[in-house]
C-alpha cells in the first residue's frame, strides 16, 4: 500500500478535528465516501483483490453505514456513523485489511472539510 497506514483512532480524530459533523451525511456525500473507499479497496488488492463496497450506503437521521463484501462474505461493516457519535471502521478486519477503508475515509474527510 502506497499511503502511510493509519489507525481507526487516527481516522476518528481526523474527522473530529476537521470541523465536519454528521450534517454532512447526505446521500450524495455518502456516495462520494463510498466511491473513495471502493477505489482504495480495488487499488489495494486486499483479500486477493475481492474486497469491495456494497452498492448503496444507508443514510438515516443521525446514522449512516457503508457495507462491504469479499470472496468469503457478502455483507459486513465498512464504515458506520452511529447515532451516539462513534464512527466504526470494519470492526471485523485486521489492521492491514482495514487500510483501504481508512485511506478512503481520510481522503473524503480532507475533501469535505471546510
Amino acid at each position: 500500500m502506497s499511503a502511510e497506514a493509519i489507525s481507526r483512532d487516527q481516522a476518528r480524530e481526523l474527522f473530529a478535528k476537521s470541523g465536519l459533523t454528521y450534517s454532512v451525511l447526505s446521500p450524495e456525500n455518502m456516495r462520494s465516501l463510498r466511491a473513495k473507499v471502493n477505489e482504495q479497496m480495488v487499488a489495494s488488492g486486499v483479500m486477493h483483490g475481492a474486497l469491495r463496497c456494497r452498492q448503496r450506503a444507508i443514510v438515516r437521521d443521525g446514522y449512516a453505514v457503508i457495507r462491504c463484501k469479499a470472496s468469503y462474505f457478502e455483507d459486513r461493516e465498512a464504515i458506520t456513523f452511529n447515532p451516539d457519535g462513534f464512527i466504526g471502521f470494519a470492526g471485523w478486519a485486521s489492521d492491514g485489511n482495514v487500510q483501504p477503508v481508512l485511506q478512503g475515509f481520510a481522503a473524503w474527510v480532507k475533501e469535505m472539510a471546510p
